[in-house]
């Protein structure tokens, strides 16, 4: 093999770890707690996960630009793959919550870095295959994590569910090592106030959609995020670059892509529920549903590139959106009627363009961007579709749980996300039809 094929393995099992990490955990926190005791902690377990390792994704792309994308991935799989050993060794609630911190931490840099090695490395027309695969990778995990987090706790230990990734770990970074970055990297000062009002803003607003009063929080997060850019104005290198907001390119497709993620990308969450309640279907039943979006998406997103050449960003934007519309009022109007065929049929439509849009969204962040802003640039796309795709679906478990029904409740789920994916259709107008690196080829 060569030395693109070993990376390539590596950036592979970086999205194995966290894909399994997740489904791995729903499936094993119950025993967790009932072994360390601490249940009022018990939510916190995902929590502090999810902050670190959401507002630490723009750092670690900005950290690369500056220092190499390599060292910086290593450290991310480094400091996950430590998070994890102390995890395994935590004796109580308190303790696995802040060690769950340090695996965030790391967790907010494996995925980000390595889509942008991606990029470094492939052409446009590689890069939907690769991440088609990246994509089963966690359609095969939603699978294969919650068998293998039962295997742990009944076979082994719960412990075992951080120790795996201990191996798991030491050959991401043994497949790194042989990659040489051809790109030159300029150093420059790093903005940390404005990095830590950024960070603190973002998690009072993350943590409302998790709190049962979130006022308070949401208004702390918007009064810093005014703070924020006050301050970054008057920064001669703010954490933000002015250039990626006045980047038509990269700020229309971010806007597109989180307001996408605000529509259907979160209803995934609530189907099984929806069928195992509504439908009375059994637990494996309800969700080899989502098989539907992990097989679509595969299609949507193997040939994104070849599609970006010969059509161009924003006539593929305006395809997905109409797609992920007409499934999603197919949805709303007719989700209580729907054999389970019928269903899969719809979602994995609605996949389909999951894969096109994620796809190409990915891309255009990297060739809207010039060399030296390509990973600030991905890494901020990832960030707000997190941003997107947590408070979608806190909005959307706040509406299933108002209806009188939970087949009520579902529908209105639908239509919440059918006026958002509406907007998208006509956000998708104005994204450009190409970038440079588009024109050149």
């Amino acid at each position: 093999m060569n030395k693109k094929t070993y990376v390539l393995w590596g950036l592979v099992i970086t999205t194995l770890i966290s894909a399994l990490d997740a489904n791995i955990m729903q499936t094993a926190s119950p025993t967790i707690v009932k072994h360390l005791g601490g249940m009022e902690l018990f939510a916190w377990i995902f929590v502090v996960y999810m902050l670190a390792s959401t507002v630490t994704v723009p750092l670690f792309g900005k950290l690369s630009d500056m220092y190499g994308r390599k060292k910086w991935l290593i450290i991310a799989v480094g400091l996950f793959t430590i998070g994890s050993i102390l995890c395994g060794l935590a004796n109580s609630m308190t303790a696995l919550v802040i060690f769950r911190g340090v695996q965030g931490l790391g967790a907010g840099g494996m995925l980000p870095l390595s889509m942008i090695i991606v990029g470094d490395l492939y052409t446009i027309e590689k890069r939907g295959k690769i991440q088609a695969v990246f994509s089963s990778i966690w359609a095969i995990s939603s699978i294969v994590g919650p068998v293998l987090g039962s295997f742990f706790v009944e076979a082994l230990t719960w412990r075992w569910i951080f120790f795996i990734n201990i191996p798991i770990g030491i050959a991401t970074i043994l497949c790194l090592l042989p990659y040489k970055e051809r790109t030159e990297f300029k150093k420059a000062y790093i903005d940390y106030k404005g990095f830590l009002l950024f960070s603190l803003s973002i998690s009072a607003l993350l943590l409302a959609t998790n709190v049962s009063h979130p006022l308070w929080y949401i208004v702390t997060g918007a009064i810093g995020l005014v703070v924020f850019a006050l301050v970054e104005r008057k920064e001669a290198s703010p954490f933000l670059p002015v250039s990626l907001f006045k980047n038509k390119g990269i700020f229309r497709t971010n806007l597109f892509m989180l307001i996408y993620c605000l529509s259907f990308y979160g209803t995934s969450n609530f189907i099984p529920l929806y069928l195992q309640e509504g439908s009375h279907m059994s637990i494996y039943k309800s969700g080899l549903i989502l098989l539907s979006i992990a097989l679509g998406w595969m299609f949507g997103s193997t040939p994104a590139g070849r599609w970006i050449i010969r059509f161009g960003y924003k006539r593929l934007f305006i395809i997905g959106s109409f797609v992920t519309a007409i499934s999603g009022l197919a949805l709303f109007l007719f989700i209580k009627d729907l054999s389970y065929m019928n269903l899969f049929a719809i979602l994995t439509v609605q996949g389909f363009s999951f894969g096109l849009l994620f796809a190409v969204g990915t891309i255009a962040a990297q060739e809207f961007a010039d060399t030296e802003i390509k990973g600030i640039s991905t890494s901020l796309q990832m960030f707000l579709r997190n941003i997107g795709a947590s408070v979608g679906v806190a909005v959307m478990g706040v509406i299933i749980n108002k209806g009188p029904t939970i087949a009520a409740g579902m529908q209105n789920v639908f239509l919440f996300a059918l006026i958002f994916s509406v907007a998208t259709v006509l956000l998708s107008f104005f994204i450009p039809a190409q970038s440079s690196s588009v024109k050149e080829a």
